[in-house]
This record gives structure tokens, sequence and C-alpha cells, in this order.
């Protein structure tokens, strides 16, 4: 074999270790030899020193922690050899992180007191803890008769405005509206309550000019609605909540991100190859770590509440947590089970 090789399109050092030293891992010898340095862009005709073949790659055993260049489609005039074969591993499980967001679309707000002064204000104050529930469950009163400030109301108000009605003072709490009605809420809607109203006014015509205002300020300044029955803790979240869950969500988008990136790699090499194989080993990648972040995330959850963190930022942390512990060593797991069909 030649010490010399010319490059040609399609080249990279990853593909001309594979072809000229029959091992692909020897990549960085070529790179140190012809002083090439990252990006490792190559000129087709470009003349590449190749070592001895036989020389041995000073390499710990195992060792993945130096990215090979993967094979790209070269123009007329350079080859460009970004990553092939790079392992994502030591960084990958950080971002097997699963988060319960609440979406814009299904949230509703609700605005409670900022300083409670009674217990039954605390209670009232710290949905996220409590659930949140109308006063008096078994009362008949109406949804109008609700709006115009009767007592003992079998409902809860809310907010479809994204911070809360703006006519009223004190701390936004988040409702989920999906997990809210899975448990048994109803969710009357501003337009239920302005038709109630209305109803009110034909049987009592004395209160036509309050509703008319009232009117008004529900449907354009409140966009209030009312929920019937109990909303559970695990349907309301705080702000701080809210922000923790936020962040989370962008670590959970990056690793969604990355996931696409190492199956779209995947498939690459599997057309190469033509071969089905490292598309299925990277298929049982993504599943172990996914598939444990998701069992992580129960378990984490559930140690969270073990030792009394049942709600609020620190529940969401601690299945965060084991989301992250489960996902990682699911991947790490899968990845030495991948390894035997299709070593990445």
């Amino acid at each position: 074999m030649s010490d010399r090789y010319l490059v040609r399109p399609g080249d990279s050092l990853w593909k001309i270790a594979k072809t000229q030293l029959s091992n692909p891992n020897r990549w960085p010898e070529l790179a140190q030899l012809n002083g090439l340095q990252p990006p490792y862009k190559l000129l087709i005709g470009q003349e590449i020193k190749l070592p001895d073949r036989q020389q041995i790659v000073q390499r710990g055993a195992g060792n993945k922690s130096i990215n090979p260049p993967r094979t790209a489609t070269g123009s007329a005039a350079v080859v460009t050899t970004p990553q092939e074969g790079a392992d994502t591993m030591p960084g990958r499980g950080f971002f097997f992180i699963l988060a319960d967001e609440i979406l814009p679309s299904g949230k509703l707000v609700r605005k409670v007191l900022r300083v409670p002064l009674t217990p039954e204000q605390f209670v009232e104050a710290k949905p996220e803890i409590f659930g949140l529930q109308g006063k008096n469950p078994n009362s008949k009163i109406s949804l109008g008769e609700h709006a115009l400030g009767e007592p003992n109301s079998p409902y809860t108000s809310a907010s479809t405005k994204p911070g809360g009605a703006p006519n009223i003072d004190g701390r936004p709490v988040y409702i989920d509206k999906a997990k809210a009605q899975a448990a048994g809420v109803t969710i009357h809607s501003t337009e239920e309550i302005i038709a109630d109203l209305d109803r009110l006014v034909k049987e009592n015509p004395q209160l036509k000019p309050r509703v008319d205002k009232l009117k008004s300020v529900i449907g354009s300044v409140e966009g209030e609605v009312l929920l019937e029955g109990k909303a559970p803790a695990s349907a309301i979240k705080s702000g701080s909540a809210m922000a923790v869950t936020r962040g989370l969500r962008f670590v959970q988008a990056v690793g969604v991100v990355l996931t696409v990136y190492d199956v779209s790699k995947a498939t690459v090499k599997s057309v190469e190859q033509n071969s089905y194989k490292p598309l299925a080993a990277e298929g049982i990648r993504q599943v172990g770590g996914w598939g444990m972040a998701l069992a992580g995330a129960k378990i984490g959850g559930a140690a969270g509440a073990a030792v009394g963190i049942e709600t609020g930022p620190g529940a969401i942390l601690t299945g965060a947590a084991g989301a992250l512990i489960f996902g990682t060593a699911g991947y790490f797991g899968a990845d030495w089970v991948a390894d035997f069909v299709d070593k990445n």
C-alpha cells in the first residue's frame, strides 16, 4: 500500500482511515500526521500522508471521547468532514428530561391571596397544595348568581387571560384544563355565564343595569370562566413551578433535537451500508433512554412524595432527576446491547 493518498469527492479522514488503514478509528493519526485541525476540511486532489498500517493507535480501550469525522458528499473543490460515528453518550444522558408543561392553549389562570391571614384563607391561597373547589359544592346557586356575588357558590372563578383577570389583585396560579376535566371538573365558559345572566334579567328586569355592566367586565376585561367540582393539586401550578417547568422543557427540547440528529445520522449510515443494522441499533439506544426516562420520572415523583415533596417546583425537580438518572442508565444499557447489532 502506498504511503500517500489523493483525496477524492466524498472522502473524509474517517473514510480514508477505514479504506486505507483498515480501521476508521485511526483517523486522528491522519489528522496529526498531516497537520489538520477541526473542522478537518480536505481539498479534492489533496495529498494525504499515510502512517504505517501496522502502527498501533494510541488510544485507551473503549475511549470514545474523540469524535471522528463523518463521510460527506464533496463539492468540486472541497470535501468537508463533519463528525461521523460521534458518540454523544457522555452528554446524551443529561438531556433525557421529561417535563409536564401546561400548554398556553390549555390553561386557566386564577388570582389568589398573596398574604393569607386566616387558616381558611391559607387553604384558598395555596391551591397548588390543597386543590381548588367552590365554597359549597352542594349549593344550587346558578352561574349568573355566582357572577352577581352570591356567597356559598359551588363554583370557582378563573380567567382565560394570560396573566389572569387584570382588574383583580393577587398571585396567579395556573390550572391545567385537561387535568382538571379528567378529575371531574366542569368548566363553564364566559358565554354560559352571560347567557345565565340574561336569563336572570328576564326573570328580574330590575337587574338589567347591573347585569349590563357586569357582562362587559366579564367578557371584555376578565375573561371569566367558572370551575364546578374539585381541581386536584396536580392540575395546578404556581408561577415558580411554571418557570422550572419551562426550563426543563427547554432541556427536553434539546434532547429531542439530538435524538432526531442521531436517528437521521443512523439512517444515512444504514443507506450507505445498505443495512438496517445502524438504524435498528440507534432505535434500541433511543428507546432505552426515553423509555427509562419515563419510568424514572414516575419513580422520582414517587420518591419525592415519600419524603413529603408532592407539589410545586420540588416535585417537578424530583421527577426530572428521576428521568435524568434512569434515562442515562437506560441509554448506556441499551447502547451496550445496540453495539452487538452495530457498534457506534
